[in-house]
């Protein structure tokens, strides 16, 4: 398959992205971490998802970039710790739209707080129009993340299995 094209300045701004996102990905991994209860970003972002919107368990998984596998254990994770209800549907017992609960609801808002607060300092030093820009790039960029689901995870190949020695043959 041939590769698209790409301007110059993409590419540019393709790289700086990949710079500056494992950084600050870390950067938001430990202020959720340090929040009171902590976080990890997969639960942020499924508390985000599911206020904005009453998701199903498929939909949140590709909104949180986490397989569906896993979203079952993030779902029983949030719910035994009361932040995540599940909303029966009438006539449709597999469908369950998910709301936050209460303590969610408060949860989710000092993280956002404690973030707000924490990453504000890292553009602090930056003059105001940059940092209105960027915000709008952001969220931009947001709403076309928040649309795809991520690329699949390369499979592992599987080790080597080790060899067994072969008895010695008898000499004759």
């Amino acid at each position: 398959m041939p590769r698209p094209r790409h301007s110059k300045s993409s590419r540019e701004t393709a790289e700086a992205l990949a710079r500056a996102a494992p950084l600050v990905s870390r950067w938001i991994e430990r202020v959720l971490a340090s929040h009171d209860p902590p976080l990890t970003v997969a639960q942020y972002l499924a508390l985000r998802a599911i206020e904005e919107e009453g998701l199903v368990g498929a939909e949140l998984a590709r909104r949180t970039a986490v397989s569906p596998a896993a979203v079952s254990q993030l779902l029983a994770t949030l719910e035994a710790a009361g932040f995540v209800e599940r909303r029966p549907t009438a006539g449709d017992r597999r469908r369950q739209p998910l709301a936050l609960g209460r303590q969610g609801r408060l949860t989710l808002r000092s993280a956002q707080l404690l973030l707000q607060d924490s990453l504000a300092a890292l553009v602090a030093d930056l003059p105001p129009p940059e940092v209105d820009a960027l915000g709008r790039l952001l969220t931009r960029l947001e709403h076309t993340l928040t649309g795809k689901t991520p690329p699949p995870r390369p499979r592992r190949p599987h080790p080597p299995r080790p060899r067994r020695p072969h008895p010695p043959r008898p000499r004759p």
